[in-house]
């Protein structure tokens, strides 16, 4: 069973992997002509020719996505002759003289560290805020903790990036030290390349807000249930202190549905940090999708709508294994 159970969410991913390519393909297909977007209105007939037999907009659509399914192959035609296993493409922008593949994992580094700082500021601080008002629910920590979850949820992430920057880099800048903008790498005095980490602040934290809202109100929802579990009303009937029972019973009982939520988040928090990075001027996958948004890059735009993809069936994938470590009980039947 846990065998068949594997090979059902593997094919399960893979179906999401090539609905998300279609859907976005079949989407791109009922825009106006690229190679006149990229020529310009007033371009002349040959130019534009020119672009769309460089890039294969010439061709029907359904030869362009067979072409483009070929190319996301690991299997097929190799450069030297004959077939083999290679690695996949994901074909050339339209706009910079580069592959999709190389502008993608130039982005992407900046855009997984800034996830996984937010990622990792809301579990740092939301799971104590949960487990404290589990502790005391009804009190003046717990109302303060679900006002707030509930202000941070429904906030949407543009108007908090403004809102942020506005506040800790305009108003407050000047005891702060933080930039509005700015990312991993700026230019110093000498103009030399160096590490600027601080710009990864006001975004990570922006960032963070809502799942920061979600898991501390999933580890106290769970925290409340584990508490009037009867295990934990013997082992306070025998004398363990309220720490004790937290450290002790709630908190592994409590994880799972947090490490399942969190999980989804990190890939939710790759594909929704578009806006807080273009605020921010965090140059990342969310910056170079929202450019190439701008200039009509569609090769690019599909691309980072694959990986974002592949990247919702990885996490999921390890926080199933991260949950049946948790929880044994889920390997059985």
């Amino acid at each position: 069973m846990g065998r068949h159970s594997a090979w059902k969410k593997w094919a399960r991913g893979a179906a999401v992997l090539w609905g998300s390519f279609t859907l976005v393909f079949l989407i791109f297909t009922a825009v106006p002509d690229p190679a006149r977007q990229l020529a310009g209105q007033q371009a002349d007939p040959e130019v534009i020719a020119d672009l769309q037999a460089r890039f294969g907009l010439d061709q029907p659509a359904w030869v362009r996505y067979g072409r483009a399914l070929q190319a996301l192959s690991p299997l097929g035609a190799l450069e030297g002759g004959g077939w083999g296993m290679r690695w996949p493409s994901l074909g050339q922008s339209y706009v910079r003289p580069a592959s999709v593949g190389s502008l993608l994992l130039e982005a992407l580094p900046a855009t997984g560290l800034l996830a996984l700082t937010a990622l990792l500021f809301a579990l740092c601080l939301g799971l104590p805020m949960g487990l404290i008002a589990a502790r005391n629910p009804g009190g003046w920590f717990d109302r303060i903790a679900v006002g707030g979850s509930v202000l941070g949820m429904r906030a949407p992430s543009f108007f908090m990036a403004i809102l942020v920057g506005y506040v800790f880099a305009v108003k407050w800048g000047g005891w702060t030290g933080l930039p509005l903008t700015g990312s991993l790498w700026d230019l110093d005095e000498q103009g030399q390349t160096t590490l600027a980490l601080r710009n990864l602040i006001l975004p990570a934290f922006t960032l963070g807000l809502r799942p920061l809202a979600v898991l501390s109100q999933l580890m106290r929802g769970a925290a409340l249930d584990v508490l009037s579990a009867p295990h934990v009303q013997t082992a306070r009937a025998f004398g363990a202190s309220e720490t004790e029972v937290l450290r002790h019973h709630v908190l592994r009982n409590a994880l799972n549905p947090v490490v399942t939520a969190a999980s989804g988040w990190l890939a939710q928090l790759l594909a929704g940090a578009v806006f807080v990075e273009f605020v921010f001027g965090w140059r990342g996958l969310g910056f170079l999708l929202f450019e190439a948004l701008e200039q009509h890059d569609l090769p690019v735009v599909m691309g980072g709508v694959l990986l974002v993809s592949f990247t919702f069936v990885a996490v999921n994938a390890m926080a199933d294994l991260t949950y049946r470590v948790l929880d044994p009980r889920a390997t059985q039947g």
